[in-house]
């Protein structure tokens, strides 16, 4: 007798026809409301980068599944969000030209409590379909507190000034470099990591995102 697998929306939690294919997928309601309201239309800016994109907006049921992915051990949910930003990086490829994939670190007891690094996981799924090398550049400095908890823009913004160093032995030297993330909210954290791999010698730095958060110009209708 054969174990039955059941899937659910990545979205929602519906459960999902037995017919379905993928290992994340979503139900028609959700997949209408991905292409009319959770659609990133305005890609973010990352002080320093040459260029960012964004493939959703942080809101409703996109932030609640990124909480999922992050937090509850849904590792899956990267296959998800990947084939939504896979397509934007596709259409980048002759402009931003990258030669390495990488992303940003998590702090090492972040790692060891929560047994990966979202943002690698989407790192590795969006560089393997196009042939892309993807290799860890960074580090997370010890003790630096979380951005989440940091009370405003200005302290986020000082936060991540000194949040990162260089990982022994990474090159990037004179390489286009494309810094996956999952989500972009003020962009003090990209900031700070463009630039570190600028220091470290990449000829041009390219941010990635699965989501980013909302403003008060960018408000989905």
């Amino acid at each position: 007798m054969g174990v039955l697998f059941t899937k659910r929306c990545v979205l929602c939690g519906t459960l999902l026809p037995a017919a379905g294919t993928g290992k994340a997928m979503l139900c028609s309601d959700c997949a209408a409301k991905v292409r009319q309201t959770y659609r990133c239309r305005h890609m973010p800016y990352v002080a320093g980068a040459d260029d960012a994109a964004a493939a959703l907006y942080y809101t409703g049921k996109v932030r609640d599944a990124m909480q999922r992915f992050k937090f509850q051990h849904k590792q899956h949910y990267a296959d998800w969000f990947a084939a939504q930003m896979l397509p934007l990086l596709a259409e980048r490829l002759d402009t931003w030209q990258p030669d390495l994939i990488t992303f940003m670190p998590i702090g090492w007891l972040r790692g060891r409590e929560r047994g990966y690094n979202q943002a690698e996981l989407l790192a590795r799924a969006v560089a393997e379909p196009l042939g892309l090398p993807c290799r860890a550049t960074l580090r997370k400095r010890a003790f630096t507190p979380k951005q989440s908890e940091q009370k405003d823009a200005a302290a986020r913004q000082k936060n991540a000034e000194r949040a990162f160093l260089p990982l022994t032995n990474a090159e990037v030297r004179g390489q286009a470099i494309v810094l996956v993330d999952d989500i972009v909210t003020t962009g003090a954290t990209a900031e700070a990591a463009v630039r570190l791999l600028r220091e470290m010698g990449a000829a041009r730095v390219y941010v990635l995102a699965a989501a980013r958060t909302l403003s008060k110009s960018n408000k989905p209708s």
